[in-house]
């Protein structure tokens, strides 16, 4: 027994640790178009994320500038499946709204999302290691059908045990 925790425990500490991960249909907005939206595809959102940036104006100066953005999660998160399975789920929950996208296309472009904040399976860095993301054709030709861009991110972290050599 305590050899096969031993095991465990170096397996562990050996793989991929996802800190922050989702799977989402996006659909940039101002705060007055959620509402539009939600009534337009007959779906409710996950949330609408307000985000504020600086902006350079013409005089040099910086004005705050607020962006909006209506959130569709995938029904599955990354303890339920790997990218291509959270994707699969999110099709499937769009399926129903999906005839109603090009309604909302002229003034808006909604495409799904993919972010991954992962640390490195070993404490040494990430030589050697690659992120591997595979989009079956069947899948590809449903989002295609809606006009569903992917976008797919993968960030990169230090391993919690990585000692920096100085």
């Amino acid at each position: 027994m305590p050899s096969q925790l031993s095991t465990l425990i170096r397996s562990l500490r050996h793989t991929t640790m996802i800190r922050y991960s989702h799977v989402i249909l996006l659909i940039p907005c101002d705060s007055v178009s959620a509402a539009t939206i939600t009534a337009a595809l007959g779906v409710k959102p996950a949330r609408v994320r307000e985000n504020k940036s600086q902006v350079r104006v013409a005089d040099g100066s910086f004005q705050e500038c607020g962006h909006h953005t209506w959130m569709f999660d995938s029904p599955k998160n990354h303890s339920e499946g790997d990218p291509t399975a959270r994707l699969h789920a999110l099709a499937d929950a769009i399926e129903p709204f999906a005839p109603r996208l090009p309604g909302i296309r002229a003034d808006y472009k909604p495409f799904v999302d993919i972010v991954y904040h992962v640390t490195p399976q070993q404490p040494h860095g990430i030589t050697g290691e690659f992120d591997w993301f595979r989009m079956p054709a069947e899948l590809m030709r449903r989002y295609g059908a809606w006009d569903l861009s992917v976008s797919y991110e993968a960030f990169w972290f230090d391993h919690p045990d990585w000692i920096r050599r100085r």
